[in-house]
Parts: structure tokens; C-alpha cells; sequence
């Protein structure tokens, strides 16, 4: 075929020129050893830098980053390409659980005399992480909050992502979880509807600086970066080679304070723990400390609401789940375009004749879509993906929150309903529908859906993990229900 055959050529073409080299030096400079064997992905991330910048190869494109004069400005611009971005609010919240539960509150006796606090989140990518601390510390102190020094520091290597991270404007895909109650105390609505900027008291207590981890690694490179009470580094080293990780976290052990706490991603291989520093082991999660830090954890017992929770109805045993499948899926519509195509003319993009069928969408490509931000292509990967397979329910869920972080919330509750009708045990599924319920009006319709979560969830042992959750595990959400349970402002 013409197109396999300029691949072939392409892919020629890029071993024969400086393709090897460049990429040793991405490597080194940056220390994504994640590049090593995934040439096509770094090619095609290249290929947009040589477009941008008109040149022809990679040796020419090498060139240009050697050039004292704009060399600098294009490897910013190259670091931001090939940098992953991905993130949302409250990313792991088994995670964000260990930190409500355990650690920040050991950090805040552990500080009561003076009364501040200095968190590190390395790899920060736009900021959603150190955004999260800020709102989760609020929560914590309450009132006592204007009584203590909070220094929240995000950095990353990605000059393009901090900018982003600095204005602190995000997406409903970057807070999708959070209900609509949660969204209007931490953030408000920009004009378009689609957007949404964090608080501006929370944006104080976050400072944004561009910065390469490896840098640490050098003579004098930790140098600046100490006496922090809490780094987080979290789906950072799973882009290092594992010789350099055992380094990295002696040196971001010398970052600690001598009560401080180190937590790095569930992805992240670890081989070996460096001496620096102990495991602790917390539920559903693991952190590190120093040696030398005291043992003693206390937990972490906030009082319960004075006003405990709203009588709720009891759910309806069916809760709707008796629509007749043919019904249900006669309600779902492709994602709408711009005008509807010919009926007798030969599809967009057809194959050639005799060519392969082109591959379902999978779920980690409709979430990488996602995560990056590009609702309209997940949408219409999540639609071929349930073309292929209309009674796969997990593509139907992704259809309803990817609806759901577009605004458009009646597409999302049809898609989330037929979801819970082909997997009636799916707990987020159900979750999501609870939420866009609420936020359509339907109040006691989306509090029976949420209690049916508690009863879903209260049927799981402790730990489990959601499926479709992003690490939530089914006691943090019962957490989360009840909040969305709670009467009176929030």
C-alpha cells in the first residue's frame, strides 16, 4: 500500500540521520529513559518541533539545539512536547487519603509551635496536585488556617505546563469526581462554561518553578531545595533508568525535614530503597521518612458534623435498570457533527480495498485523549470503541464523564445509565450518574443514586480498589457520598 510504503521510507530515513543521537541527548538532559525503546513515539513528538521550526531532518534539528542563541528557547519547547502532562485533582486518592489521615496531621502536631508548613510537588505538570494540598489543607485547618505559613512549591521541567499551572485555569475533565457543590467553593466558572480557575486563596499559597530533577544529581544541585516537610514525586521516576532512581531519592531524602515525609507514585519502581530513608507502610499506600523520624503516627479523628446526615428515601430496589436493552441502546447517538455526511458517499478515511480494518480504539487511548485534554477526540474514540462493542460497559462510562466534563449533561446521564445497565455493580458508573443528576435539578433522584453507591461500596472489603476509579478505593468513596449527602452549605 502507497502508505505503508512512505512509512517504510520515513522510517529509513529517520535511521540513517542523526535520529540516535538526538534522542541520547533528550535523554541525558532530561532523563526520560521512558524514550528509550519507543522511537515512534518520540519520532512523531519530534516530527511537530521540525515542522514548527522548518527543519528538514534531525541532524539539522540538532543542530539548532546546540545553538547558543536558540538553542535554549527550542529545547524549552522541546521539553514541553515531549513532557507528559497528564493529571487531575486528587489524582490516587488512596494517596490523598494517607495525607488527610495520617500524614498531614503528624506534620501539623509536629509544627503547632511554629506553625508552618513547606510542601514540595516535583513534577507538577499544570498543577492540579499542589492545587489539591492547598485545598485539602484548608478543609483540615478551617479557621485555624490564617494562623500558620503554608509554602506549597510546585516545579517541572515543562515551561509551557507551569504557565498553565500559574494562571490555574482547568477543565471539568481535570476535576472529574468532584461535584458540582466542591467545584463552586474551590473554583469559579469562567464565561465559557467549559473552563474553571481556581480560587485565588488558594493560587497564594502555591509558588511555580521550572526545574529538572536531575539536577540534583549534581555537585551542589540540592543546594536550596531543603527542610521540606512533605515532597511529593509521584509518577516522576518511572521516566528515569532504574540506575539513576536509588540516587534520586537519597537526594530528594536530603530535601526532608528531620519529621519529613517522602511519597512517590504507585508506578514508580522502586528496585532498592536507598539507606536515606524507611518505609512506612499506610493504608492503601506507602510513604518514606528519614531514619531518624519518630514512629509514632497518630491518626488522624476529625469530628463528625454537628448536623450529621440528611434523611435520605431509601433507593428503589431497580433504580431504573429495567429498561429493556433494545430501548437502551436505541438511546444512544453518536457524538453530533458538524453536518450529518452523504449516506451514498464513500466515508472520510475509508481504507483502501483489500486493507486491514483500522483498530478499535482502546480504553488507555480514549484516556490518553482525555488526559490531555482533547474531549472531542476521546468522544469519538469512546464512539468507535462502542460501535465496535455496544455492550461493553466500561466504553459507556467513559462516553458519560468525557459528556460529563464537556457540559454536556444529558448525553452523560443517557451514556452513564446504559452504563449501570450492562454492569449494574460498576460503583463509579453509578457514582457519576448520582452527580450529573444533582447538578440537573433531579436532587432525590441523584441522593437514591448515591446511596445505592453505599450500599455498593459497603458490600466490598476494605482496601479494594474501584474499578474506573483512578486508585479510589470503596471506603474513600463512601467518604466522598456522604459529603455530597451532608445538608447546608459546604
Amino acid at each position: 500500500m502507497p502508505g505503508s510504503s512512505a512509512r517504510r521510507e520515513a522510517d529509513e530515513s529517520w535511521r540513517k540521520g542523526a535520529f540516535a543521537e538526538l534522542k541520547q541527548a533528550i535523554i541525558a538532559r532530561t532523563g526520560h529513559h521512558y524514550y528509550i525503546d519507543k522511537d515512534h513515539l518520540l519520532r512523531d513528538r519530534l516530527q511537530r518541533r521540525l515542522a514548527a521550526v522548518a527543519c528538514p531532518d534531525a541532524a539539522t534539528y540538532l543542530a539548532l539545539l546546540a545553538d547558543p542563541r536558540r538553542g535554549p528557547a527550542e529545547w524549552q519547547e522541546l521539553e514541553a512536547e515531549i513532557t507528559v502532562g497528564e493529571t487531575f485533582f486528587f489524582r490516587h486518592a488512596e494517596q490523598f487519603a494517607a495525607l488527610r489521615d495520617t500524614i498531614l496531621p503528624a506534620l501539623i502536631q509536629e509544627n503547632r509551635r511554629s506553625r508552618r508548613l513547606r510542601i514540595w510537588s516535583a513534577g507538577c505538570a499544570v498543577g492540579a496536585e499542589p492545587y489539591s494540598l492547598a485545598i485539602l489543607l484548608e478543609r483540615m485547618l478551617g479557621p485555624g488556617l490564617p494562623d500558620w505559613t503554608i509554602e506549597i512549591l510546585g516545579s517541572d521541567l515543562n515551561a509551557r505546563a507551569l504557565a498553565m499551572a500559574r494562571e490555574g485555569v482547568f477543565t471539568e475533565w481535570a476535576m472529574r469526581g468532584m461535584a458540582a457543590a466542591d467545584r463552586k467553593r474551590d473554583f469559579t466558572a469562567l464565561p465559557d462554561r467549559r473552563h474553571w480557575r481556581i480560587a485565588d486563596r488558594h493560587r497564594r499559597r502555591v509558588r511555580f518553578v521550572q526545574h529538572n530533577l536531575l539536577s540534583l544529581l549534581e555537585p551542589g544541585g540540592a543546594a536550596g531545595w531543603a527542610e521540606f516537610d512533605l515532597i511529593l514525586c509521584r509518577n516522576v521516576l518511572i521516566y528515569f533508568s532504574s540506575e539513576k532512581i536509588a540516587p534520586m531519592l537519597s537526594a530528594l531524602a536530603c530535601g526532608l525535614s528531620p519529621a519529613g515525609w517522602l511519597m512517590v507514585g504507585h508506578s514508580d519502581a522502586i528496585a532498592a530503597l536507598p539507606r536515606d530513608l524507611r518505609t512506612v507502610e499506610l493504608s492503601g499506600t506507602t510513604a518514606f521518612r528519614l531514619p531518624t523520624a519518630s514512629h509514632s503516627i497518630q491518626p488522624w479523628l476529625p469530628r463528625p458534623p454537628a448536623d450529621g446526615l440528611a434523611p435520605i428515601s431509601e433507593p428503589k430496589d431497580q433504580l431504573d435498570l429495567d429498561l429493556p436493552r433494545l430501548e437502551l441502546m436505541a438511546q444512544w447517538q453518536p457524538w453530533p457533527d458538524a453536518a450529518a455526511p452523504d449516506p451514498a458517499a464513500p466515508e472520510p478515511g475509508a481504507p483502501e480495498p483489500g486493507a486491514p480494518e483500522p483498530a478499535v480504539p482502546s480504553l488507555a487511548t480514549i484516556r490518553a485523549f482525555a488526559d490531555s485534554g482533547q474531549l472531542r477526540a476521546a468522544a469519538m474514540a469512546a464512539e468507535a470503541a462502542i460501535a465496535a462493542d455496544p455492550l461493553d460497559a466500561r466504553m459507556h462510562f467513559y462516553d458519560g464523564v468525557i459528556a460529563q466534563a464537556a457540559g454536556d449533561r444529558l448525553r452523560a446521564e443517557a451514556a452513564l445509565r446504559r452504563a449501570v445497565y450492562l454492569c449494574g455493580h460498576m460503583v463509579m458508573a453509578h457514582y457519576h450518574l448520582g452527580l450529573a443528576l444533582i447538578d440537573g435539578g433531579e436532587r432525590e433522584a441523584g441522593r437514591r443514586r448515591l446511596a445505592l453507591v453505599l450500599r455498593l461500596c459497603a458490600d466490598l472489603p476494605d482496601g479494594s480498589l474501584l474499578a474506573e476509579g483512578d486508585g479510589l478505593t470503596a471506603r474513600d468513596l463512601e467518604a466522598r457520598v456522604h459529603m455530597q449527602l451532608r445538608p447546608g452549605p459546604r
